[in-house]
């Protein structure tokens, strides 16, 4: 009983870790980008990257100039109001392959007056700042 009781007060600690919290490095971010699990996977950098919007298909796109790494996401709805949820398809250019991910559930963190739209999927915690050119 002694060890059955050890064992979990040692668990007591992990209860309160929890790895779906958003990543608040994302919302200190202001550039166009993709995260996850807290590591940075590709950052829009204007000299060198171009970025597009498709309206009628709500599509985001951002890739260097020699398409080496981009991303790409494709909302059901415009993703616009703080607290907005958001079914989405993504997939990016990861470390060594290519990374994908269908109906996942993004809920809109914080958006600001220059159509910014920072969004998070909690099950993946996968973030992406996004903008809303149109």
């Amino acid at each position: 009983m002694k060890r059955f009781l050890a064992i979990l007060l040692s668990l007591v600690p992990l209860w309160g870790c929890n790895h779906n919290e958003i990543n608040e490095a994302l919302l200190d971010r202001n550039d166009i980008s993709i995260t996850w699990k807290g590591v940075p996977q590709v950052i829009y950098n204007g000299s060198n990257c171009q970025l597009a919007y498709n309206d009628s298909d709500i599509e985001y796109r951002v890739y260097n100039d020699r398409l080496a790494y981009w991303f790409f996401l494709r909302c059901e709805e415009k993703p616009v109001t703080t607290g907005q949820e958001v079914r989405a398809y993504i997939s990016w250019t990861g470390e060594k392959s290519t990374k994908a991910y269908d109906n996942l559930l993004f809920r809109v963190e914080k958006t600001d007056e220059s159509g910014m739209v920072w969004l998070w999927n909690t099950d993946n915690r996968i973030g992406v700042i996004i903008k809303n050119i149109i």
